[in-house]
């Protein structure tokens, strides 16, 4: 992919349906008119940026900025990360990563981290290639 081929951008209304699409390819259905809602509901510590691949979306990354009342400064914490199958290995998802640190960095967080489903091992590879260094505790209560 040519650097003039692709843009990254903020999701806008409208984007649900192919953010549907991606998120359902990872196993997360969501209709794309509950897609379109989130987008709309104001959250000035959530971003959602998409990848345009010649004016098609084949990548989008929502990432939160988490400010704790115990630490400074604040971090991110990325809670999906999709690259359309059709475009995986071309470097959008390198991209994406890049665009979300170089946000999170600007807006004073001290660092980026994400989780990734024991089964995506493909997906473990491209994170530590990308500098992520993995930290295996993690605890969840499911209501």
């Amino acid at each position: 992919m040519k650097e003039n081929d692709y843009t990254i951008r903020l999701a806008e209304q409208g984007d649900g349906a192919l953010l549907s699409a991606l998120f359902a390819q990872l196993g997360y259905p969501t209709p794309g008119d509950a897609v379109d809602g989130r987008l709309a509901e104001p959250d000035p510590a959530r971003e959602v940026l998409v990848a345009l691949y010649h004016g098609e979306m084949v990548g989008v990354l929502v990432w939160h900025r988490l400010q704790p009342m115990h630490l400074a400064p604040a971090w991110g914490l990325i809670s999906a990360l999709v690259i359309d199958e059709g475009a995986r290995g071309g470097g959008m998802g390198a991209r994406l990563l890049a665009a979300a640190e170089a946000r999170a960095l600007a807006s004073g967080c001290s660092q980026l981290e994400l989780s990734s489903s024991l089964k995506r091992e493909g997906a473990h590879r491209f994170y530590l290639a990308q500098g992520y260094g993995e930290r295996p505790k993690r605890f969840v209560k499911l209501f």
